[in-house]
């Protein structure tokens, strides 16, 4: 009886926080979904349109070129800022004096995203900008390169992994320095080479770590607004928009709430993917 008393009474605490969810959380994406399923210019009261909307974000070719452009995104970060970071990581572990490496590729991370993407604009710009004036000095003409839509995406992706490339080498090395030595050092005595050692021990000890990185690393780029709104407000015309840019764009400038709606859920659903495999393996060890 005292035992069941005690879990009304911490049942009791936890009301608020869960009417807090429910309203901050829950609600609001029960709403959206439903804002999916209509026709919504704000003015007018909704209409009823059906899975219109959904089949519209993979019908319409602007939509369909933002979830290509998200899915450049979440490759490009999966490779140049996981991958390589881990990679430097694994050399930078073994330099003593290390300290002054890590200072400087993580003064990049001290900027918010907005200031990173208002200096490469700056320094990109096609005319007077920083670059393109350090070339005239010497005789050197470039084409434009955020005007590109060849190009522009990538050059987006690249100033992307040059502000969060710091703090993913920073989280690699901090995970390395906790993995023990031991079966690194029983390994190399029964004959592993380095690079055995490391796929085969070191990076299953660095799994925690690894599944952080990844996840994080993919619901920001799933949701990537920032970079390519200010640096060039996803153009030229929709040329480099993502998703996120493109639910901003049809829900807050044209105006079409359901469709803005279905963007929402769609990028809701990829983000929960991407973050699934995470939770799953974070669950797994608190189990343990």
């Amino acid at each position: 009886m005292e035992r069941r008393g005690k879990l009304r009474t911490d049942t009791l605490f936890l009301i608020p926080a869960m009417v807090f969810v429910l309203m901050s959380e829950l609600v609001p994406i029960v709403y959206t979904t439903y804002l999916g399923f209509m026709d919504w210019d704000i003015i007018n009261p909704p209409k009823w349109a059906g899975i219109s909307n959904y089949v519209k974000v993979f019908s319409t070719p602007e939509l369909i070129n933002a979830l290509k452009n998200t899915i450049y995104w979440v490759l490009g970060t999966l490779i140049f800022a996981v991958a390589f970071p881990l990679f430097i990581a694994a050399l930078l572990n073994r330099v003593k004096r290390r300290t002054i490496f890590k200072l400087i590729f993580f003064i990049p991370s001290t900027l918010s995203p907005t200031v990173a993407a208002i200096f490469w604009r700056r320094t990109l710009a096609s005319q007077k900008g920083a670059l393109v004036s350090l070339l005239d000095l010497f005789g050197v003409q470039i084409q434009p390169i955020l005007t590109n839509p060849q190009i522009n995406t990538f050059v987006m992706i690249g100033v992307w992994v040059w502000q969060f490339f710091g703090i993913n080498l920073i989280l690699f090395l901090v995970g390395l320095e906790t993995i023990p030595q031991e079966p690194v050092e029983a390994a190399m005595i029964d004959g592993a080479n380095p690079r055995q050692a490391f796929f085969r021990i070191i990076l299953p000890l660095l799994k925690p770590i690894s599944m952080l990185v990844i996840a994080n690393a993919l619901i920001n780029s799933i949701r990537m607004f920032d970079i390519p709104w200010v640096m060039i407000q996803g153009g030229p015309g929709r040329a480099s928009e993502t998703l996120a840019i493109s639910l901003y764009r049809e829900s807050f400038l044209l105006f079409k709430m359901g469709l803005g709606s279905a963007i929402a859920v769609v990028i809701s659903i990829m983000t929960l993917l991407a973050s699934y495999r995470y939770i799953l393996t974070l669950g797994k060890g608190r189990r343990a």
